[in-house]
């Protein structure tokens, strides 16, 4: 049987690697709270998100180097806070923040950047955690959903905001170049643009380009003009 990769990978009988070794630093006295939020730190390594260093001295992670912070969780309240970094943009930071709530958890994720986006997500635990079982495989379950679940409404969002913040490339529309936007946008007819602007109020404002709009006007408007006439541009 090969060996899984990703969290997404474990069966009832072998774990990632990275989950197993992150596990290894719960208690028996570890809460199902513990056990989801332990998971989430292997989620979001999987995303490229690294716990924080203390130093500031950067190196690249590793996932079988993954831990669980000694003051993850206040002892007060509950509540579990840490930061990470990206490992594409490290000098942006992120910060997670879980409120339990009864049986379900509270997932906070955020970039520490100007006019930052906060992606919540509600866990049921107890749904992907069972508190009962002997081993440590048998503790997880829907780890393939929850996986999808937790990276398409959170580390995606979020990593997407810090790409576009940085200017970098990313695999999203959003973390393209203002110029490479403008370009698709003048692909688009008059009414797939006018839903293109509805999306977010970045796209409002490039929708709004004068120069685009005009151009826009131009190739599919006087374009049909000039086709149904025979005129050549």
């Amino acid at each position: 049987m090969l060996e899984p990769i990703l969290v997404e990978d474990c069966t009832y009988t072998k774990l990632v690697p990275s989950l197993e070794i992150v596990l290894n630093d719960l208690n028996e006295n570890s809460t199902h709270h513990d056990y989801m939020v332990a998971l989430v730190i292997v989620l979001l390594a999987e995303a490229g998100f690294y716990l924080s260093s203390t130093n500031n001295n950067y190196s690249r992670p590793k996932l079988k180097s993954l831990h669980v912070p000694k003051d993850w969780k206040s002892q007060e309240t509950g509540v579990y806070e840490m930061y990470f970094q990206p490992e594409t943009v490290p000098d942006i930071k992120c910060k997670l923040v879980a409120f339990p709530l009864g049986d379900t958890l509270i997932l906070n994720f955020f970039p520490l950047i100007d006019g930052k986006i906060t992606y919540t997500i509600t866990v049921q635990t107890l749904k992907y955690v069972n508190p009962y079982s002997s081993d440590l495989c048998g503790r997880y379950m829907r780890l393939k959903e929850i996986s999808y679940r937790f990276k398409d409404k959170l580390s995606t969002p979020v990593r997407s905001d810090i790409l576009h913040k940085a200017g970098v490339m990313g695999p999203s529309l959003q973390a393209f170049p203002t110029e490479l936007k403008l370009r698709i946008l003048r692909l688009l007819d008059v009414c797939s643009l006018k839903r293109m602007a509805q999306c977010c109020s970045e796209f409002h404002e490039l929708c709004s380009d004068a120069q685009l709009r005009r151009y826009i006007m131009l190739e599919h408007i006087g374009g049909r003009g000039n086709k149904a006439t025979g005129e050549q541009r």
